[in-house]
């Protein structure tokens, strides 16, 4: 469904701007020779270009749920003196993935599922810890796209066709 949205608001976003062509480019005089030519080209390639980010987003999207990413639990404690930030979630295939970011000897680090990512730096503070996991988060599940996204993707298809 949300690709049909797309090729209509493509189309329709075409169809003006070809509008907006003839009446910036264009005498009066010649619209009624290049309107339908024009509008058709543009509302084409308009709709074509809806139809393709729509579907680059739903793609996105199936990757996200694939990996569990769209639906993450997120805890902010404190341990002692420091502040602590953790997220959890569940991929398609069940397996827990954690992320936490805490204060670590000298400096505030992040790990994901017990592998060290990112060192950020001494302040443990709430501010920063929170603003460092948010940033470890965004590089960690641009990573797991990337990386896993399409073997996800196909599992979590094959599972729905089979089931």
């Amino acid at each position: 469904m949300k690709g049909l949205q797309g090729i209509i608001i493509g189309a329709v976003v075409g169809f003006l701007s070809g509008i907006g062509y003839l009446n910036m480019n264009v005498k009066k005089s010649l619209w009624s020779v290049l309107f339908p030519v024009v509008t058709i080209i543009t509302t084409g390639v308009g709709a074509l270009a809806g139809g393709r980010i729509s579907n680059n987003l739903q793609r996105s999207d199936k990757i996200d749920r694939a990996l569990g990413i769209d639906k993450v639990y997120y805890t902010h404690y404190k341990v002692g003196r420091f502040w602590e930030s953790k997220s959890t979630w569940h991929d398609c295939k069940g397996k827990l993935h954690t992320l936490k970011t805490f204060k670590a000897a000298q400096n505030t680090v992040s790990y994901l599922n017990e592998l060290k990512i990112s060192d950020h730096g001494t302040s443990a503070s709430t501010i920063n810890v929170t603003k460092y996991h948010q940033a470890a988060k965004n590089e960690s599940f641009a990573r797991l796209r990337e990386k896993y996204g399409q073997e996800f993707l196909n599992y979590l298809e094959g599972k729905e066709g089979h089931g």
